[in-house]
């Protein structure tokens, strides 16, 4: 395959390497195409799993593994056993997918966990899920089955985690999550590393796709997914056995992605404090949303899955402003909290702007925060862009997998897993899962800069101003919001605007006393940020 060089200006990270091996060259898959990569760390090994062989119908001839010792540097690859559906080793499925990982800690074991199909002369395929265990993430036992073949299309987007914390009385137990009958939620689990699998708990008040099961330090899972109207999340706190009402992460409002099949569906980490971050697809912060405007990358947080942040956007601009935004794979430092937690996202564009199918490129991004996603670097390209027609074919669009991934070693560097093509030039695909460690990048200045606010109080009126520096959206996007109080006066602010660089609140003092004494705020806010000055004031 022709090497993947990352695009001009992209100093800071290095040549990709490709880590997807494709044996499989008969049967009904696109061969050489690698997608959907999903990886887990722990230490300074990550293990990924991913499609290879992809149909253009939904599902691929086996699943391919890769593993580092070295975090990232070189990486062994193969296939895992019993899920190749063609030569060299057929297994006993027609067609495998979704691959997900995760790290048992307390049994010291990878588990790769897939979506099996079996086509059986109906409209749609009977399904099961499977683990394949490894003690070292180079050998691979059988898979093993975490939730039966029903007879029917009972399984999707499935997911899997494991509870690793010290302080869980559930440490040790590994969930999978997915979409059953009816679009409801299942959960099974396992408490001994995966060999054996709980009958599924149905949820079926839970409705969605996507699943992100996340297990926190004391060992409360929250699984965090998509509905039709948003992003949700849902708790349990007795390992499983039952889960909370869902809470509202935010509203979804993904545009479509020209001529790739890009569905917006949540990434989500936590980070050593049990604070979760959570990042999608979205166009909320353009004109014309869900229309032709194109999506941006947003993230929100929570510290126990219960309350949410405000939906931020991630700055891309300007090198990425006004380019499609989709598929992201985020990655928390696990070894960070709070204000020093260190974050790393890679996702895709549609370049050049405005593009149309006919002559959209794809290519593969990367940025990062050592601030909790306050302040962000530089976008960095980790390839070269291809043209659409280099990816394999679905019935949505072209593909490069509904998730990436990206996961954390040693000393903060970040390793970003992605899919990405060469242009065809044989009449076949050249489609490879792809790795670079990157290491920590500086961050830009802060987006938003606001100064000391001025305030110009009267008998019966008050102004204030502040000067507002907005690095990254423009002020027309910034907004405006002034409060204060007082014990002998009462303040109702009326207007807020920006202008000329200042942000001005205009308000009215309601049975003000002279020499009344109050104190306020003023906070500006843009999709990336927000930020807020204390002023004081008394009454003349």
């Amino acid at each position: 395959m022709a090497a993947l060089l990352p695009a001009l200006g992209a100093a800071d990270v290095g040549p990709p390497r490709q880590i997807s091996v494709h044996p499989i060259v008969v049967g009904p898959g696109q061969h050489e195409t690698a997608v959907e990569p999903d990886s887990i760390s722990f230490g300074n090994t990550i293990v990924a799993a991913f499609q290879v062989g992809r149909f253009p119908t939904g599902g691929a001839s086996g699943i391919g593994w890769a593993t580092s010792r070295d975090a990232g540097a070189t990486w062994t690859s193969g296939v895992l056993p019993a899920l190749t559906v063609a030569a060299p080793v057929p297994g006993p499925f027609s067609r495998v997918s979704d691959p997900a990982v995760a790290y048992d800690r307390v049994h010291g074991a990878f588990l790769a966990n897939v979506l099996a199909l079996r086509d059986v002369g109906r409209t749609e395929p009977s399904t099961s899920l499977v683990v394949s265990r490894s003690n070292d993430g180079l050998s691979w036992s059988p898979p093993i089955v975490a939730a039966p073949d029903e007879g029917r299309f009972g399984h999707d987007k499935n997911w899997i985690v494991c509870d690793n914390g010290t302080a869980s009385r559930f440490a040790g137990r590994c969930y999978v999550a997915w979409t059953g009958e009816g679009a409801a939620l299942e959960v099974a689990t396992s408490s001994d590393g995966g060999l054996t699998w709980s009958h599924a708990a149905t949820f079926a008040d839970i409705r969605g796709s996507g699943w992100q099961p996340l297990v926190r330090p004391d060992g409360a899972l929250v699984i965090v997914y998509e509905t039709e109207r948003g992003v949700a999340a849902v708790r349990s706190t007795d390992g499983g056995t039952s889960l909370s009402a869902p809470v509202a992460v935010s509203a979804l409002r993904p545009a479509r992605v020209p001529g790739m099949r890009a569905p917006a569906l949540p990434s989500a980490e936590l980070d050593a404090a049990g604070t979760i971050y959570v990042a999608w697809h979205d166009c909320r912060f353009r004109d014309g949303c869900a229309g032709d405007a194109p999506n941006d990358i947003v993230l929100a947080s929570s510290r126990d899955g219960r309350r949410w942040s405000r939906t931020r956007r991630v700055p891309t601009s300007p090198e990425l402003d006004g380019l499609n935004h989709f598929v992201p794979g985020l990655a928390v430092d696990a070894s960070t909290r709070g204000r020093a937690t260190r974050l790393a996202l890679a996702f895709s564009i549609l370049t050049p702007r405005d593009c149309i199918e006919q002559n959209c490129a794809v290519q593969p991004y990367f940025v990062s925060s050592s601030t909790g996603g306050r302040t962000w670097s530089a976008p960095q390209a980790l390839a070269s862009a291809q043209p659409l027609s280099a990816y394999p074919s679905t019935s949505g669009g072209r593909f490069l997998g509904d998730y990436i991934s990206t996961s954390f070693v040693a000393g903060g560097v970040a390793v970003p897993v992605f899919a990405a093509a060469s242009a065809p030039f044989d009449g076949r695909f050249h489609q490879g899962v792809f790795a670079t460690p990157v290491p920590p990048l500086v961050a830009r200045a802060a987006a938003l800069r606001v100064g000391t606010p001025r305030v110009s109080p009267a008998r019966s009126r008050v102004g204030t101003r502040v000067r507002v520096s907005v690095a990254v959206t423009g002020a027309a996007l910034a907004m405006v919001v002034c409060r204060a109080t007082g014990s002998r006066i009462r303040v109702t602010f009326e207007q807020w605007r920006i202008l000329a660089g200042r942000a001005i609140c205009t308000g009215v003092l309601r049975a003000a006393a002279r020499n009344a004494r109050a104190t306020g705020t003023i906070t500006v806010t843009t999709p990336e940020t927000e930020v807020t000055r204390r002023f004081a004031f008394r009454t003349r």
